[in-house]
């Protein structure tokens, strides 16, 4: 899925006010987490993290593993 269809994921699964405050958290964290490139697609926050420099391909394993429980 692409990186705005799991945040409109995210709004649909938490749209009630009890889960407002964990629906915030977890937009944050898809939202640092997004997709950069053009020919090659990296996720941006864990390529900076990157001790060795390398690049981390998207979606990252954060993302994969949020993409997984909302399925």
């Amino acid at each position: 899925m692409t990186h705005d269809e799991l945040l409109g994921k995210i709004d649909y699964w938490f749209d009630t006010d009890n889960f407002h405050l964990h629906k915030n958290a977890l937009r944050a964290v898809v939202e640092l987490h997004k997709p950069f490139g053009n020919a090659v697609i990296w996720c941006d926050q864990c390529s900076c993290l990157e001790s060795e420099g390398e690049i981390v391909f998207y979606p990252c394993p954060t993302i994969q593993a949020i993409e997984k429980e909302l399925n």
